[in-house]
């Protein structure tokens, strides 16, 4: 499982590191000219490694991969201080005994048939998980379709009641000044922003897909607009 990282952390290993580095280029420059190089060089190399590993998070420590690594970091730094064939030859000794202290993971198959078995179950396991993640990101987009549809609805609606109300008003006082000009007026009227019905069909059919994914929302959305313009209303409210 995932952890997250402190960003202090990850300034703290920053700087641990290039000490770390520092330090080992020092002191492989001091052992050139030292009568024990190799046992100067080898000591510098076990120090950084001595660091590098303090920076691994104790968990992963216990991973085979990271005691397989460590082992053969130590082989290495062994073989390099070795000065004759019986130290090479301890290095590689405690290479292997270290191997051999590697705590294998616990098998959770009896059998290679039964790997197989357990590997293809893990596999739709995983597939299952990512499906039904897949399916809840396409609901919730669809649920978003919905709600915005509904609120644009409801958006155009108010405006064009507004519209149709302020044009009416500005309407009665023309024909009001016309009318004390002496001119007939009978043959104005207000003109009026018609709205096709949206609280029925059209939002009752986004609501209904939105367990759908964002493309079926679209549809039931289009087919409801489509359905409830045939209707041809107009509102002058």
């Amino acid at each position: 499982m995932a952890t997250s990282v402190n960003t202090s952390d990850v300034v703290n290993w920053a700087y641990k590191y290039s000490l770390a580095s520092m330090k080992l280029s020092t002191s492989q420059s001091a052992a050139s000219s030292s009568a024990t190089r190799r046992e100067d060089i080898a000591t510098a190399q076990a120090d950084f490694n001595a660091t590098m590993k303090s920076l691994v998070p104790e968990a992963a420590q216990t991973s085979v991969q990271f005691q397989y690594f460590d082992a053969y970091t130590n082989y290495n730094t062994a073989l390099a201080a070795a000065d004759s064939e019986k130290e090479r030859q301890e290095a590689m000794d405690g290479l292997i005994e270290e191997l051999g202290g590697i705590t294998m993971p616990t098998p959770t198959s009896a059998t290679l048939d039964g790997l197989v078995t357990d590997t293809l179950n893990a596999q739709r396991t995983n597939l299952s998980n990512a499906a039904a993640g897949i399916k809840a990101m396409a609901a919730s987009a669809a649920k978003m379709a919905s709600n915005a549809s509904a609120a644009w609805l409801t958006a155009v609606t108010s405006g064009a009641n507004a519209l149709n109300s302020a044009t009416a008003g500005l309407t009665d006082s023309l024909k009001t000044l016309l009318a004390s000009m002496g001119l007939d007026t009978s043959g104005i009227t207000a003109p009026a922003v018609t709205v096709p019905p949206t609280s029925a069909f059209a939002a009752g059919t986004a609501t209904a897909a939105v367990s759908g994914t964002p493309g079926s929302i679209m549809s039931a959305a289009l087919i409801g607009y489509l359905a409830a313009s045939q209707t041809t209303a107009t509102d002058t409210s």
